[in-house]
């Protein structure tokens, strides 16, 4: 088995309300035509958690029963195996995958059954979960949280660092506050200089005028 899964709820997650709404419909008609019905963007999130992470995906054996071999073939999940189909929600059925095999050293939880994992005999899953919204479906946020959970950096290219460069605040801050003060300072004739220790790129260099050529 493999060290990293991915244990996939994928009413939710690969289709979602606004994927619903941006390509008319979701699969649950059992024909190929449900392959256009998967939101392409999580599918490819999907597919890169187990191109990064060498992971593979376990889905529920109740929503694979009735979609054609054809459809999990084109969605290429790289799928290791099913959960069995016990009542309970999904944090039953992973439960019960768990019971027949060892968990691994990493997985993560993708789902939006939540309510299911409330329970206390499932407490042990829930540091592993990765709650998607229904209406959005697999979003950047969950593919992050997932990727921590699968023990795997994200790389500098999905992951843009989003932290505020504290340096730059305090000297916005700052410029804000002589633009506020700006009026009385020009008025006094001294914003020249707060401005320009704010902002030294302002300060031009000094020409000197020409010298007219000297006549013999």
């Amino acid at each position: 088995m493999s060290e990293r899964l991915i244990m996939l709820d994928v009413p939710g997650v690969l289709y979602s309300s606004r994927s619903e709404a941006r390509l008319g419909g979701i699969p649950d008609t059992g024909t190929l035509r449900d392959v256009r019905f998967f939101d392409p963007v999580a599918l490819g999130f999907v597919r890169r958690l187990f191109g990064l992470a060498g992971a593979r995906v376990v889905v529920s054996e109740a929503w694979r029963r009735g979609v054609p071999a054809a459809i999990l073939q084109q969605l290429d999940l790289q799928i290791e195996g099913m959960t069995p189909d016990v009542p309970g929600g999904h944090a039953a059925r992973i439960a019960a995958y768990f019971a027949h095999r060892p968990a691994p050293q990493a997985f993560a939880i993708l789902t939006c059954d939540t309510a299911s994992l409330r329970d206390e005999q499932y407490a042990d899953l829930r540091p592993h979960v990765v709650a998607v919204n229904p209406a959005e479906g697999l979003t950047p946020a969950n593919f992050k949280q997932a990727l921590d959970l699968l023990g795997v950096a994200c790389p500098s290219t999905l992951c843009l660092d989003t932290q505020p460069d504290a340096g730059l605040e305090a000297r916005l801050r700052h410029l804000r506050l002589l633009a506020r003060e700006a009026p009385a300072r020009f008025e006094a004739g001294t914003i020249a200089t707060p401005l320009l220790q704010a902002v030294p790129e302002l300060a031009l260099p000094v020409r000197q005028p020409a010298q007219a050529p000297a006549h013999a």
